[in-house]
């Protein structure tokens, strides 16, 4: 699994938790605020930006609207 594809699972992951669960925060596109995502890897870690952060989530939740079954 590519850094991206985990760093793409737990966005979900936050996302189906926060739709279950009204005391979990996913990601706010309208507020812009977006979960800390890190990735670790032998070459080490890697913090990503609220832009990247943000454009997954997008991502997520687009997909989501355009079929909400997933």
């Amino acid at each position: 699994m590519t850094s991206e594809e985990a760093s793409r699972l737990a966005i979900e992951a936050l996302y189906d938790a926060a739709d279950d669960d009204t005391a979990t925060g996913g990601p706010d596109l309208i507020r812009k605020i977006f979960p800390v995502v890190m990735t670790a890897t032998a070459q080490g870690t890697h913090r990503l930006s609220d832009a990247e952060t943000g454009a997954l989530a997008e991502a997520i939740i687009g997909a989501r609207a355009a079929d909400p079954t997933p």
